[in-house]
């Protein structure tokens, strides 16, 4: 009989179902939209169903489902499979997911923050599989982020461990949908990138976003990275600017963690000009130890867009491996 398991990654707009198996094939998949709010419960049946009918289908085909995993936004508590805290999942907090699949299906269900589940995605199917030291950054709308030690993935003692976009590089610097002030997200995450274009044109630099922005009354980083491979200067200042930020950023962890490798994912990276990492390396080898430098290898990630995923069937398997 065919081992498997189901993860499912639950984002700000919709939630994915895999059904896959230890090697990393996946055999089915679904999306529901993620409902907040007053339709929290609703959304949860919703889940419910969607789990059954994989369910269903892994049996019809002498499939055995072994366990659930669940990658989820926020200070997500492993231990008793509850989400304490998620900004971006109004409605959710406080809920003891886990046990509600657990009793539904009475199979392991293990949850964990959506980045550290891509964290075991690196460790178990990706680049990370022969690391016992390493670090997962995703540069996306937000920075967030994995850290595996000694082969094992660190969460801390209140589940908060990984929040590398929330480290402050500037003292009293550029305000965080954190509420702090000065957090690397604030420099260098997509949203950081689009902001500092704004500011720039805003002062009167001359810029082709110019235009885009009269037009939509927004700039995006996908929108300044296309104008920095065309030759843009203030777009390129942009990402370079962002680069510089996140170079510390990245220092800072290998002084700290000494990581044998680091591994970069997210969608900025899909529209970022050449100067960004060229930019994001300079400032790395100025602030990093040079013994640190030395043994890191940094590195994009191979997994992609299907990290998300794969880092839920990952915590699956490995969660369950290790309470075997």
């Amino acid at each position: 009989m065919m081992k498997t398991a189901i993860g499912i990654d639950i984002g700000g707009t919709k939630i994915s179902f895999v059904l896959g198996t230890p090697e990393g094939k996946i055999l089915a998949r679904r999306k529901i939209p993620t409902r907040t709010g007053d339709e929290t419960r609703a959304c949860v049946r919703e889940m419910t169903a969607v789990i059954r009918e994989l369910s269903e289908w892994a049996g019809r085909r002498k499939f055995s489902v072994l366990a659930i995993g669940v990658g989820i936004p926020g200070a997500v508590d492993s231990i008793q499979g509850a989400v304490p805290r998620s900004p971006h999942l109004k409605g959710w907090k406080g809920l003891k997911l886990a046990r509600i699949l657990n009793e539904e299906f009475r199979v392991p269900v293990f949850l964990a923050n959506d980045a550290n589940a891509a964290a075991v995605a690196e460790k178990v199917f990706g680049q990370a599989r022969k690391c016992r030291n390493f670090v997962y950054m995703t540069v996306s709308t937000g920075i967030g982020g994995g850290i595996v030690v000694e082969g094992r993935l660190l969460e801390g003692a209140s589940f908060v461990a990984g929040e590398i976009g929330h480290m402050t590089i500037v003292p009293r610097g550029n305000l965080c949908k954190c509420g702090n002030a000065g957090c690397l997200e604030a420099y260098a995450s997509g949203t950081a990138i689009g902001r500092a274009a704004e500011a720039l044109i805003a002062q009167g630099k001359k810029s082709s976003l110019a235009k885009i922005l009269k037009e939509q009354g927004r700039v995006t980083a996908q929108d300044a990275g296309l104008a920095a491979i065309g030759g843009d200067s203030l777009s390129i200042q942009v990402y370079q600017d962002a680069g510089f930020y996140l170079g510390l950023g990245i220092a800072n962890l290998l002084n700290i963690l000494n990581p044998e490798l680091i591994l970069l994912g997210g969608g900025v990276w899909k529209s970022a000009p050449p100067q960004f990492r060229k930019a994001m390396m300079k400032s790395c080898r100025e602030h990093a130890w040079p013994e640190a430098m030395k043994k890191v290898r940094i590195k994009r990630s191979k997994l992609k867009g299907s990290i998300g995923d794969l880092g839920a069937l990952a915590l699956a398997f490995e969660r369950l491996a290790l309470h075997a």
